[in-house]
């Protein structure tokens, strides 16, 4: 399927399941490809808005991935898209066609995943392409720097 393809199919499943631009959809994290890369249902790739994380070859990076693995794969999470203008066909996807999105999951689906990652010091902001409306996750980043954990501690 061409990217252009997947693209449309995407934006068509997401005007399905958006009640409202405050709504998120609800879907299963099938499988954990990277610290911040999942797959949810049969082909939905996303990537973490916000914050990038080590590569998965390396040490810190394996971690990451093990965590995010335990964290949410085959999980029911909420999701929210990065967009440019709050409709399906302004979904802002990475380099590799792979949508931006907020996840949320745990008892009522109201833990971010991409705040919990930021502050456990397990990412960085990606403050390149960050959102306005999520220029905390700097001081989660700060915060969690300071204190030396995950990728931020002396070893």
């Amino acid at each position: 399927m061409s990217k252009k393809c997947q693209r449309t199919v995407i934006a068509v499943f997401l005007i399905a399941c958006v009640s409202g631009p405050v709504l998120g959809n609800t879907g299963t994290v099938e499988e954990v490809l990277g610290g911040d890369l999942v797959r949810i249902g049969e082909s939905f790739i996303a990537r973490l808005t916000g914050i990038t994380v080590p590569a998965r070859e390396t040490k810190m990076g394996y971690r990451i991935y093990d965590f995010t693995k335990r964290e949410i794969e085959g999980k029911k999470i909420k999701l929210f898209t990065w967009t440019t203008d709050n409709t399906a066909a302004g979904i802002v996807y990475d380099e590799n066609g792979h949508a931006f999105v907020q996840i949320y999951y745990g008892k009522g689906l109201e833990t971010s995943f991409n705040e919990l990652l930021l502050e456990k010091g397990y990412a960085r902001v990606d403050r390149e392409r960050l959102p306005d409306d999520l220029k905390y996750y700097i001081e989660l980043e700060k915060a969690a720097r300071e204190k030396g954990l995950g990728i931020w501690a002396k070893e």
